[in-house]
């Protein structure tokens, strides 16, 4: 197995064999066979997809304020914990060494010293601490689910019943037990009520999740599995529709668009070109109706709600905050749901009390919160800069070019989504880790090629 540099021509790339085959030399053949050791690849990875859209207690309730993301539950702290242990070992058995050398670039290690550093320096380095290991754990199982099968094919086989294992779940609840995968009445949301949200904690987190299930069905379609494909496609699409997010119906046929004009022009630029200009546009009716009366006249007319559901109160005052520690920020998890917001006085002239938010529905504002300029850089390089240079790269090895947009499509439409929700290094967020998931897609498929071996 070679490493691929991402300068070395096309015709020499093809020549190089899969990257994601063989293991590094604990899973002997004399032991186990090489079809059962793809099989228990196949199967691993599809487990690791499902397990981080669904985790170990679906269908728990949270609403804008209550939620929690999921740090303080012990039943997914040592779920998780167990299934890192798991995958660690499986990584072991199964992943070629040089794949996982590959992670070693000045961006990732960058930002585990930003992250070591954080967690040495807050006022509570047992919670952060514990915080951080399942953010890593979760990091490892997106990992996992990328470099454990076999081949692309492989890929798409554990792709394919990881996503129907997440539409079985949500759509079974909404047969078995609607109260539950339905939005009851909330006394902070009421507007929600009778919104689907599946076994999803949220509407907000329901979406997005099930915009990337639909982005897989479209390069499932596309690699072969047309009627499988298009059928995850529908049912994802459908879901999103009926959770009532407008900004997230918006943005999911946006993202596709954006990535479909590599395709249409024959050059990657064309959807970087295209990827810049949106989140020009997005950052101006967001961020922008801040300052602009003409923008937030427009956001009124066109959504009936010129505050994106109170957003705009939080974006406010995270802007107002970010200025008192510009350069290193409050520190990672300590600024949302810590004494630098619940001891200031209620904001009675608002309309949200900020005070219980448990973070700021924003990834930019809420990254320069908690890591400041010089922290927040290295996160912004690794989860949005270096995915758009390491897809221009993976476009020109041929039989990555369509995992590339997959990943690349599911980049796109997180950092749209970022300008109203936050999840970075959100521990076991399924918006975190499909970002994180595509982020460590791309990166592989910048230096290795990931193409079909022979079935």
């Amino acid at each position: 197995m070679r490493h691929v540099s991402p300068y070395i021509s096309g015709p020499q790339r093809r020549q190089v064999a899969s990257a994601l085959q063989g293991g590094i030399g604990f899973a002997r053949a004399d032991v186990v066979s090489p079809g059962l050791l793809r099989l228990s690849a196949i199967v691993l990875s599809a487990a690791g997809l499902a397990l981080m859209l669904i985790s170990f207690q679906p269908f728990a309730h949270s609403s804008l304020v209550s939620e929690t993301g999921g740090d303080g539950n012990v039943v997914n702290q040592v779920g998780f914990l167990a299934a890192g242990l798991v995958f660690a070992l499986s990584m072991m058995c199964l992943a070629n060494r040089r794949v996982l050398a590959s992670l070693f670039t000045p961006g990732f290690l960058l930002l585990a010293i930003v992250i070591a550093y954080m967690v040495a320096t807050s006022p509570d380095p047992d919670d952060v601490f514990r915080g951080v290991s399942l953010t890593l754990i979760g990091m490892f199982i997106a990992l996992s689910t990328i470099v454990l099968p076999r081949s692309a094919y492989d890929l798409q086989l554990a792709l394919l019943a990881g996503s129907a294992a997440v539409l079985a779940m949500s759509y079974g609840g909404l047969l078995l037990v609607p109260d539950l995968a339905t939005h009851g009445y909330d006394v902070y949301e009421p507007q929600h009520s009778g919104l689907w949200r599946g076994h999803f904690s949220h509407k907000n987190i329901a979406g997005p999740v099930m915009c990337v299930i639909a982005i897989f069905g479209i390069y499932l379609a596309r690699s072969g599995h047309r009627l499988a494909g298009w059928i995850i496609f529908l049912a994802g699409a459908l879901f999103v529709l009926e959770t009532g997010s407008k900004t997230t119906s918006g943005f999911f046929p946006i993202s596709i668009m954006i990535v479909w004009m590599a395709t249409l022009f024959g050059r990657s630029s064309a959807a970087v070109v295209c990827f810049v200009l949106a989140l020009c546009t997005v950052a101006a009716v967001t961020l922008g109706s801040l300052y602009s009366d003409a923008i937030l006249a427009m956001i009124g007319n066109l959504l009936g709600d010129d505050t994106y559901t109170g957003r705009a109160t939080l974006w406010q005052f995270s802007i107002s905050k970010i200025p008192e520690e510009p350069w290193l920020g409050f520190g990672l998890y300590n600024f949302w749901s810590t004494d630098n917001v619940f001891l200031l006085d209620k904001p009675f002239e608002d309309a949200w009390d900020y005070r219980f938010i448990v973070h700021g529905h924003n990834n930019y504002l809420d990254i320069l919160l908690n890591l400041g300029l010089v922290g927040g850089s290295v996160l912004m390089w690794v989860l949005y800069v270096a995915p758009v240079i390491n897809y221009v790269r993976a476009r020109k090895i041929r039989e990555n070019r369509k995992l590339a947009d997959m990943f690349f499509t599911i980049v796109v439409f997180m950092a749209l989504l970022s300008f109203l929700e936050t999840f970075f290094l959100a521990r076991n967020d399924p918006l975190w880790l499909m970002h994180i998931f595509a982020v460590f897609g791309l990166h592989l498929a910048a230096r290795f090629s990931l193409g079909q071996m022979q079935r």
